[in-house]
Order: C-alpha cells, then sequence, then structure tokens
C-alpha cells in the first residue's frame, strides 16, 4: 500500500514596517524551519517597507536557508512595497493575492541630509542587491532598474505577466495547490510576547511619545525634591524610547533638539523670560520633531497629527508649570519669620520710648513703634529686625 506523507509547512506572518525585530523573527522561524526539517517555510506579507539593513538580514537568511522558502502577498489589499519587495523576491517560490501590489523599492534615507553623489551611491547599489536576488532566483535582472530606479508599482497580474511572481492565488490552499502541495500539514510560528512587545516599541509614533513622557517625567522630578514616581516612569520611558530610536536609526540631530527644547522649557519656567526661552523651545520642538525620522519615508515615520498632538500637550503643561511658578512667586511666605509680615498682635502694655511688648499667635513678642501704643490696642507687624517686631497701630 502506498503511504503518502504530508508535507510540513511552517508560516509566518509579517504585517508592518520591516524592522530588527521583523528580521530576528524571520531568522528564527528560518532556524526552527532547518532544525525541525520543514519541507517549505511560508512567509505570509503585508508590509509599507522599513529599514534597509533589517531587509538585508532578512534575504540573507532567506537565500541561504536549506528549506525552500514561499513568500505570499497576501491577503486582498495588502502590498510588498519598498523593502517588502527584495524580501518577496528573494523566495523560492513567489505569489500573490488578486487585488495585491508590489514596487516602489527606491531606498531612503532616515537621517537626511545626502549629497547627489551619495544618493546614487546608495541607488546603485540597492539597485545592484536587487540584480543579485533577481539573479539568483532566475529572473530578468533588468526589472530591478524599474523597482529601484524608477519607484514602479505593479499589480499582482502585472507582476505575473512579467514573470516576476510564480503564481496568483486567493487563499492558502489554493496557492498550496497550484505549487503541487496536496497533503500539507500547516504550523503557525507567532512573534513572542517579547518581540510582540518590541515591535510595538518600535512603531516611530509610540517611540515619539514615549521620548516624550520620559522627559516629562524627568522635569518633574527636576522640579520636585527627592525621587517619586513620576522620575521612575520618566526614566523607563526614555531607555524604552532610546531603545526604538536605535532600532529605528533616528536622526540624531532631531533628538538633541528635542531634548534642547525641553531644557529652554525648563528655563523658562525657572527664569521667566517673558516667553523668549518658551517660543525657542517651540521652534526646537517642532523641527527636532520632524527631523526626528525623515517625514519623505511613509514607512519610517511620526505622524503630523502626533507631532501637533505633542506640541500643543507640551505647551499647555509649560504654560501651566509658568502659571504656578509666577503665582507661587506672587504669594506671601507662608513660613519662617517673613510669613509674620502683615499679621495682626495685640499690644499686652503701655508702649514706653516707642517700645513695648505684644501677643502674636500666642507668642509674646518685644516690638518698637513710632506710633503712640496702648495696652490693647491692635498693631500690624511692619518688618522684622531680628527679634523685634516693628508695627505700627492700626
Amino acid at each position: 500500500m502506498l503511504i503518502l506523507l504530508a508535507s510540513s509547512i511552517l508560516r509566518i506572518d509579517i504585517n508592518g514596517p520591516i524592522t530588527p525585530i521583523t528580521s530576528n523573527y524571520v531568522k528564527r522561524a528560518i532556524k526552527v524551519a532547518n532544525e525541525k526539517n520543514y519541507n517549505y517555510l511560508l512567509i505570509i506579507i503585508n508590509t509599507p517597507g522599513g529599514l534597509e539593513s533589517a531587509m538585508r538580514d532578512i534575504v540573507k537568511e532567506i537565500l541561504n536557508s536549506k528549506v525552500k522558502t514561499i513568500a505570499y502577498v497576501y491577503p486582498s489589499g495588502s502590498r510588498a512595497a519598498s523593502a517588502g519587495v527584495f524580501i518577496t523576491l528573494s523566495a523560492n517560490i513567489t505569489a500573490m493575492a488578486s487585488g495585491t501590489n508590489m514596487g516602489s523599492a527606491s531606498p531612503v534615507s532616515l537621517t537626511g541630509g545626502m549629497d547627489t553623489i551619495m544618493q546614487k551611491k546608495v541607488m546603485n547599489d540597492a539597485n545592484a542587491f536587487l540584480r543579485s536576488i533577481l539573479k539568483a532566483r532566475n529572473k530578468d535582472e533588468l526589472w530591478a532598474d524599474s523597482f529601484v530606479l524608477y519607484a514602479k508599482s505593479y499589480s499582482s497580474t502585472e507582476l505575473k505577466k512579467f514573470g516576476l511572481i510564480d503564481y496568483i492565488a486567493d487563499d492558502i490552499d489554493a496557492l498550496l495547490d497550484s505549487v503541487g502541495i496536496k497533503d500539507k500539514r500547516i504550523d503557525n510560528l507567532d512573534m513572542t510576547l517579547r518581540e510582540k512587545i518590541l515591535e510595538k516599541i518600535a512603531d516611530p509614533n509610540i517611540a515619539y511619545f514615549l521620548l516624550i513622557i520620559g522627559l516629562y517625567g524627568i522635569i518633574f522630578e527636576l522640579a520636585s525634591p527627592g525621587w517619586g514616581i513620576s522620575g521612575t516612569i520618566g526614566v523607563i520611558s526614555l531607555l524604552l524610547a532610546l531603545f526604538a530610536l536605535q532600532v529605528l536609526s533616528a536622526n540624531l540631530v532631531g533628538l538633541l533638539l528635542i531634548v534642547i527644547a525641553f531644557i529652554m522649557f525648563f528655563a523658562e519656567v525657572k527664569l521667566q523670560t517673558g516667553g523668549l526661552l518658551g517660543v525657542g523651545g517651540t521652534i526646537a520642538f517642532i523641527i527636532g520633531s520632524l527631523m526626528l525620522f525623515d517625514i519623505s519615508n511613509p514607512q519610517i515615520r511620526i505622524s503630523i497629527f502626533s507631532i501637533i498632538t505633542a506640541t500643543i500637550l507640551t505647551l499647555i503643561f509649560f504654560f501651566i508649570l509658568v502659571a504656578f511658578a509666577i503665582k507661587a512667586l506672587k504669594q506671601k511666605p507662608q513660613t519662617g519669620s517673613e510669613s509674620l509680615v502683615g499679621k495682626i498682635a495685640t499690644a499686652i502694655e503701655d508702649f514706653e520710648n516707642m517700645e513695648g511688648r505684644v501677643m502674636l499667635l500666642g507668642e509674646i513678642w518685644f516690638a518698637q513703634s513710632n506710633d503712640n501704643i496702648k495696652k490693647g490696642d491692635k498693631v500690624q507687624v511692619l518688618e522684622i529686625d531680628g527679634l523685634t517686631l516693628k508695627v505700627k497701630k492700626l
């Protein structure tokens, strides 16, 4: 009797920007697939792109994997843009669902400031890398120019016509049937809890707000003595933000501008410059927020809404601090000898030679006055000279 063994398939899902967390996830999947002798690794892809360094790590692992990889852009409405093009085309078998697209693989600088020569170098390097991938998978290398140099994007139908993908299938079963895998066992390999948390933290908007919260907490702590919950939350948020910013290759100049903005806001609270430092801090904060990630890269950037929200909340926060600081400066002292100025006392004897004793808040004080004060008269404290009050008759 003929026994047909089911083909074992390990499935992973890439759904979102390509980051070092994604790279670690794919590396772990390939390692598991090789160690447990899976027949195929199925990678479901829906990504707007991401970091080039993470993409190259993934491609390298796929090209050197002993287990065959199937890259499937799925479900309908998904895309494999930018870094997703390289990952998809590096697989042994490529497929897309109807209503999906792939393309726009021109590299974008996250740190900005590249001159024309450097831009050409980066572009040519990416183009050569995609050419090598296409050659390794026996596909026409000339299509690299279209994806990288001209940032073209194509539908699944067009890509099948061009011979760049192998299959168009609307679900996983249909895809595997097209490949010729009839008897199959599919195991899912999900991200670990750690990978899921780090992936969320590595979102540019979350990293941005963690940075803001961290700076808030540190400033709260500097404004009050001791160490409290605000300082603890601030340090934790700041460390998480710095991790995410490192993962996302944030612009150091943008980060420094945001930190300088908070220093200027704090100085405004302390120095009361009439808003000069506040205005400077606002400008530095907005510019730094825009520079933190490349605003032209839709894959890795902070949304304008997040920047506007953070700016408004920060200004409100510091305006409230300034208001409290001004109010505190105008308040009379509540403790110490200065707090006695303005208080009402009662003379407990007739003043002789402009001196006598008064009862103030249950205590007997020596007092001096230019007025003629008799026992029982009410007097108001004008100032304090050592242990002697200077008073006037009411």
